[in-house]
């Protein structure tokens, strides 16, 4: 009897002592690399398949991590919401432990321009969403990527 009384005790705290978070974001979920932006007011078309511009993307938030050509990198981090088809980002953070990982305000927006970021609350449509590529709209660009 003693035996069960233990054995019922541990399945008990064991089970109490998870805290199971699951991600609904099904195929968004992973590593994505920004192959190609299009400017749809122009028509134009940058190929950005060599450059190190990346999406991770982890329950409900986005990290954003990229490097210049002279291999400087920095690194984002902005919370996202899904629904009906798009995707929202907000709240984005510059990656800098010792500042307290400092907001990104309005006057320097312009460093999230490579991640196809131009405003502090981007709204994107999802075009297509597969298992190996994906494609985004704003109001200002259509943003291709490959998952890795």
């Amino acid at each position: 009897m003693r035996k069960w009384i233990y054995l019922w005790t541990v399945v008990c705290t064991a089970l109490v002592a998870c805290d199971v978070e699951t991600s609904d974001n099904g195929r968004l979920d992973g590593y994505w690399h920004l192959t190609g932006v299009d400017t749809l007011a122009t028509s134009g078309h940058r190929d950005v398949s060599e450059e190190t511009i990346f999406w991770a993307v982890q329950f409900d938030l986005i990290q954003l991590k990229g490097a210049d050509r002279q291999g400087v990198g920095r690194e984002f981090y902005a919370r996202f919401d899904r629904q009906d088809g798009h995707l929202t980002l907000y709240d984005i953070h510059e990656k800098n432990r010792s500042a307290g990982d400092p907001v990104v305000v309005a006057d320097s927006l312009v460093v999230v321009h490579p991640y196809g970021i131009h405003e502090m609350v981007e709204t994107f449509k999802t075009l297509r969403l597969g298992k190996h590529e994906m494609v985004l709209q704003s109001p200002m660009l259509r943003l291709t990527f490959r998952k890795l």
